[in-house]
């Protein structure tokens, strides 16, 4: 059976034709298997570990997801290993189709495959994480309100969809309050102003339609998470270990990972000594990571003869400025991950609800949109941006070398060739 398989894998890989799209769908496609065995135990505490924070010690900032997966795992008696899996997959495969069903006419298949966006979190072993679900989330928040715009649902039910929605991403991690509230204000806020409100009734109401999540926002502030809580969380996973798969992390007194991180203070948040960070004395980290996003911002905003880059432009840079908080904290390459991808959503959604022009109308009037354009061109030729796409590199985390070349395509494409080597002849 498992040669039967092997070789009905390796004809239909040989039967696609070679190109970019394809490339990386064959990465995607070989990808989630490697990090679904990556990440197969309760000692994978960053990946599944995050998954696995609940209320088992007291409602807690990112414990809803968690809270879920403990009750169908205490009940039915399926592994939460299992339950983490379904969840990630079926979010990274949602939002694969929402992205494409969004975006399609609007930016180059291959960006959105790349591992710029869709393949980010498969190179860089996050698939077993969150972001993707949050990005989803806030995707179907956007695609509830382009209905309401077209009237095919009521006002009621969007405002409804929409929290429930941002309700539930902030309440699996906070930072979707800091990234993906301020557009939905800003979107609410256009919508009541083209029916000609006022622009303080405008901003009034759009606050207020979004209440129910500022306020959850708030509550996830205000109820941050300590170390008892941590250590009730773990113990109520030590409860289920008989279907928890764990080599050692399980067994011991205390938590590890996103689960202790919960009960972290400030002093214990990587912040400053992300400035004193070189890498092989050469390669000054925050200096690295601002090159990673002039050459990531250039990909979004296309080529020359792209028809929307002006508002492609305006749109990633505004978004930018609400994950700018996030990229003082670790994990910086996942954070432009859901950037790049939320903006991808956000600007395909005011094309299709304002059009090209109220958009360039709204952002282009503003200061440094001019600057901007001369600082962030477009690529002059489909082969410099595909070399581009080829060989830029995403690191989840610390930059460095080595991460820099398995997180590129090429990296990223060897190393599946050496997993599946050692897994199928070993």
């Amino acid at each position: 059976m498992k040669r039967l398989t092997t070789q009905f894998l390796i004809q239909k890989l040989t039967n696609l034709k070679p190109s970019l799209d394809n490339f990386f769908i064959i990465l995607i496609l070989l990808g989630i298997p490697l990090n679904l065995y990556k990440n197969r135990f309760y000692d994978s505490s960053w990946t599944v570990g995050e998954w696995l924070i609940s209320y088992a010690g007291g409602f807690v900032r990112r414990g809803l997801p968690g809270q879920i997966i403990h009750h169908i795992s205490n009940e039915y008696l399926i592994s939460p290993i299992l339950l983490v899996w379904i969840f990630s997959v079926l979010a990274f495969i949602s939002l694969a189709i929402l992205l494409l069903h969004f975006c399609k006419d609007l930016f180059d298949k291959s960006f959105l495959l790349s591992q710029v966006i869709l393949l980010a979190p498969i190179s860089e072993n996050y698939l077993i994480r969150k972001d993707t679900l949050l990005v989803l989330l806030y995707g179907l928040s956007l695609l509830v309100i382009k209905k309401f715009n077209q009237e095919k649902i009521s006002k009621f039910s969007c405002i409804l969809f929409v929290n429930l929605f941002s309700i539930i991403g902030i309440l699996s991690h906070e930072a979707y309050g800091i990234w993906g509230l301020p557009s939905l204000i800003v979107i609410f806020y256009l919508l009541n102003r083209g029916i000609k409100k006022g622009i303080f009734r405008s901003i009034l109401f759009a606050l207020f339609y979004l209440i129910p999540s500022i306020i959850s926002f708030a509550f996830c502030w205000i109820f941050k998470g300590d170390v008892q809580q941590a250590l009730l969380i773990h113990e109520s996973w030590q409860n289920l270990k008989d279907i928890l798969p764990s080599i050692w992390t399980l067994n011991e007194s205390k938590p590890y990972g996103a689960i202790a991180a919960i009960g972290w203070g400030t002093s214990q948040i990587y912040t400053s000594s992300l400035f004193s960070q070189f890498n092989l004395f050469i390669f000054w980290h925050p200096g690295m990571w601002l090159l990673t996003m002039y050459i990531v911002l250039r990909l979004f905003i296309g080529k020359k003869h792209d028809p929307f880059k002006s508002a492609k432009r305006s749109i990633v840079c505004l978004q930018l400025i609400a994950f700018l908080p996030l990229f003082l904290f670790v994990d910086i390459g996942r954070w432009i991950y859901m950037w790049l991808s939320s903006s991808a959503l956000l600007f395909a959604f005011l094309i299709k609800v304002f059009g090209i022009k109220k958009i360039l109308f709204h952002t282009d009037g503003f200061k440094g949109a001019r600057f901007l354009k001369k600082i962030i061109p477009t690529f002059a030729s489909n082969k410099t941006y595909n070399i581009f796409l080829l060989s830029i590199g995403l690191p989840h985390c610390c930059w460095s070398i080595g991460r820099y070349i398995v997180s590129n395509p090429i990296g990223f494409g060897i190393k599946n060739i050496i997993f599946y080597f050692k897994f199928l002849f070993a």
